[in-house]
């Protein structure tokens, strides 16, 4: 994960199967091939960031295209939560939490090729 840049006027995308309008998963490109991800209901902290190639693999990890260990960012689904976070031995492994349901519909979205 890198420094996060200002994001004041990035254009965040969020689930298209996401039923909420605060609660969403929100992802920008934003410029220098970067991607920013973050849940907007909680704006306090910062999005997290990773090069645009990053992002593509975890993609295709969560599709089943490439193994996980592949994938420098790693999803934790637990219970009531799900946690993003950088692999072992990456810049910052700070995990970013975040309502089950609304990650759930971001990665279907991906998973079914409905997100690119």
């Amino acid at each position: 994960m890198t420094t996060t840049p200002d994001l004041t006027h990035a254009q965040r995308r969020k689930a298209s199967l996401s039923e909420s309008a605060t609660g969403c998963v929100e992802v920008a490109f934003i410029p220098g091939d970067l991607v920013a991800v973050r849940h907007r209901k909680d704006v306090s902290k910062p999005a997290h960031v990773y090069p645009v190639a990053d992002w593509t693999i975890f993609q295709n990890r969560l599709r089943g295209l490439v193994p996980a260990e592949l994938s420098r960012i790693v999803v934790t689904i637990a219970k009531v939560s799900v946690l993003l976070s950088d692999s072992p031995g990456a810049v910052d492994p700070t995990p970013f939490a975040g309502a089950d349901s609304e990650w759930e519909k971001l990665f279907e979205e991906i998973y079914f090729g409905m997100w690119t």
